[in-house]
């Protein structure tokens, strides 16, 4: 989205009024989200989700786009705490009002997408319950090219336990859900300097909120172990960033200083990140260029053992840019006390294929990752995040829902691949994920130790257009992971939707998943407890008005 008087992209540093990101717009720069789906009238939603998402209208030109939905599904789960001993099967009644905004006027820029769901067990009515999800980013232009503010938010649930593959739908326990609430605002000023550079200053105000859908719920006992405890922070971060202009050709130079200070307990308390970094870029040819920065850093987490790093900053790495719809972005260097290897790339083999990768390691917590993940992602026409740098689909990175939540910080190793091949009807992707984390200090308000966890699934999804008012979706997945030398947990995902157009705004839609986990460690300590098996049939009305 763009509007005359306000900035084209990111103007400078990172993400449009988020905090500046390692590389900046130097080394991050993407071609934006291209659309990897058939434009048929039922869009599918991710794997896991294909409901909810449909009937809305394709994308216009219009400044403003307001479509409420009120969405109604009933639901037949035979294992409605996804448990290998304790089975117990219910009907249950969804109801999902949902409102997709977007607008695109001189002033404001944005897209939301927030669609609350309310299940009701008609059996185990006190599983009933009231889950957040959406996104929403919203950019104000309060005096065009000088003063902008941009507003951004986030909701979604995950499993505390684990045990589903990525993007699949965990339908689990009450006490087993997690809700992740996520905030971020950023008034910032912007100076053009002619050609020859640009500022901007800023500040960032973040509040992440993570805590149990039901904290007073006991967690199955056959599922896996947990150190979790609620998360709640706010940060306030000022920042400035000067970048080169078009006047010094090839050569491009960033430079960033951001201070950031947290408010909450446990390791928040007296937190604090520090960075200042310098950073060129230099394009060797139009399609390959270098890569450098340098500077320092300093973070405080208030741990056992105390985190403390005061320590300098490096990388040096590439950016390929081999057609105007790809960018690929590898760098090797020291961040968060350690060193490593980046690279985030996005290509395009002709105008059907598309190729994505990833690879990051960084000091976090399952918190501090939503916090981030706001001002590294921008949302398609339809409120789902894409990568703000390559334009790929994310799945939020504290959504992975084969691996639980700890508390306490540790080192998180994230890679992906995948291969996306879209006809005129079909959409087919093959990916691969694997996640490991390592810990390196405890949240002091936690009893429970942290335990090293790694995971790692491979899936398809297929998605077919059978008329331009029917659409076909299926996934498999498989997965295995390993928590705190419990053995490795093993599991399984597939399902299969039939979306029908019934009328302009009215569709329906017919589902069918099946979830099994075999393996692992269980709350009572013991190995291979036996299969947990679920099968889960969906029959649902979506209205958009």
């Amino acid at each position: 989205m763009s509007a005359p008087g306000a900035p084209q992209g990111p103007a400078v540093g990172g993400t449009l009024g988020g905090s500046p990101q390692p590389g900046g717009f130097i080394g991050f720069g993407g071609p934006g989200s291209a659309p990897l789906t058939p434009d048929s009238r039922t869009r599918a939603g991710t794997v896991g989700f294909p409901f909810t998402a449909v009937g809305a209208e394709p994308a216009s030109q219009r400044a403003w786009r307001i479509v409420p939905s009120l969405g109604l599904e009933q639901i037949y789960n035979d294992n409605i705490d996804f448990s290998s001993t304790n089975q117990r099967d219910d009907f249950i009644t969804r109801i999902t009002p949902g409102l997709l905004l977007g607008v695109d006027t001189l002033r404001l820029q944005g897209t939301l997408n927030y669609a609350p769901s309310y299940d009701y067990y008609w059996q185990n009515d006190d599983e009933s319950r009231l889950n957040h999800q959406g996104n929403g980013q919203f950019l104000f232009a309060a005096i065009p090219d000088f003063l902008f503010l941009d507003t951004r938010g986030s909701a979604a649930v995950q499993s505390l336990s684990g045990g589903f593959t990525p993007g699949t739908e965990a339908s689990t326990a009450r006490g087993d859900e997690v809700q992740t609430l996520s905030f971020s605002a950023s008034p910032y000023i912007v100076q053009r300097f002619g050609g020859t550079a640009t500022a901007r200053v800023g500040y960032v105000y973040t509040y992440v909120n993570q805590d149990r859908v039901d904290p007073n719920a006991a967690l199955p006992i056959d599922q896996l172990p947990s150190s979790f405890a609620p998360s709640e922070y706010s940060s306030h971060q000022a920042y400035a960033v000067v970048r080169t202009g078009e006047d010094f050709g090839r050569l491009a130079m960033q430079g960033t200083l951001s201070g950031t200070r947290f408010e909450g307990d446990g390791l928040y308390r007296d937190a604090y990140r520090d960075i200042g970094v310098v950073e060129t870029r230099y394009a060797f040819t139009q399609f390959v260029a270098g890569l450098i920065e340098f500077g320092w850093e300093r973070q405080r987490f208030n741990t056992i053992p105390q985190i403390d790093i005061d320590d300098a900053v490096w990388a040096f790495g590439v950016r390929l840019t081999p057609n105007p719809d790809s960018v690929i972005i590898a760098k090797y260097g020291q961040r968060d006390g350690f060193r490593s290897f980046y690279l985030n790339g996005s290509y395009a083999v002709g105008v059907r294929t598309r190729l994505a990768a990833t690879y990051s390691e960084r000091l976090t917590t399952s918190a501090l990752t939503a916090g981030d993940l706001l001002s590294t992602t921008t949302l398609d026409p339809l409120g789902n995040p894409v990568d703000a740098q390559t334009g790929i689909p994310v799945l939020p990175g504290y959504v992975n829902s084969s691996l639980g939540v700890q508390s306490g910080l540790y080192k998180e190793t994230l890679a992906t691949a995948s291969i996306s091949q879209t006809w005129l009807r079909d959409t087919i992707s093959l990916f691969v994920t694997m996640t490991n984390r390592d810990p390196v200090a405890q949240d002091p308000g936690v009893n429970a130790p942290q335990v090293s966890s790694e995971a790692t699934s491979v899936g398809i999804r297929w998605g077919h257009d059978l008329a331009p008012t029917t659409s076909l979706v299926s996934f498999a997945t498989v997965g295995i992971s390993e928590s705190g030398g419990g053995g490795n947990t093993n599991t399984y995902g597939l399902g299969v939707s039939l979306v029908q157009e019934l009328r302009p705004g009215l569709a329906g839609a017919l589902s069918y998943r099946f979830n099994m986990r075999d393996g692992g460690i269980t709350q009572t300590g013991s190995q291979n407890a036996g299969d947990a098996m679920q099968n889960i049939f969906t029959l649902g009305l979506r209205q958009s008005f």
